[in-house]
C-alpha cells in the first residue's frame, strides 16, 4: 500500500472535499483510508494503485485550492 501526505487538511470537511474531487475523477476506488492529523496535514492510504493512478490522484489534489501533495 502507498501512503500520501496531504498538506492543508485540518478537518473532516477537508477529507470530504478531497474524496468528492477523487470521486468525480473516478479515482476514489484507490483510496483505502484518509485521516486528518493534528499538524495541518492528512494521510491517505492507497490500495491497488499503479504509478499512473498515483500521479492522477496527486494532480487532482494539487489542483484544489489549499491542498498539496508531493
Amino acid at each position: 500500500m502507498q501512503q500520501l501526505i496531504i498538506q492543508g487538511m485540518h478537518c473532516d470537511a477537508c477529507k470530504k472535499l478531497i474524496m468528492m474531487e477523487l470521486e468525480d475523477a473516478s479515482l476514489d476506488i484507490f483510496v483505502d483510508s484518509i485521516s486528518v492529523e493534528d499538524d495541518n496535514k492528512g494521510i491517505m492510504i492507497l490500495k491497488n494503485a499503479t504509478e499512473d493512478d498515483i500521479m492522477k490522484i496527486k494532480n487532482s489534489i494539487n489542483a484544489m485550492d489549499g491542498y498539496h501533495v508531493e
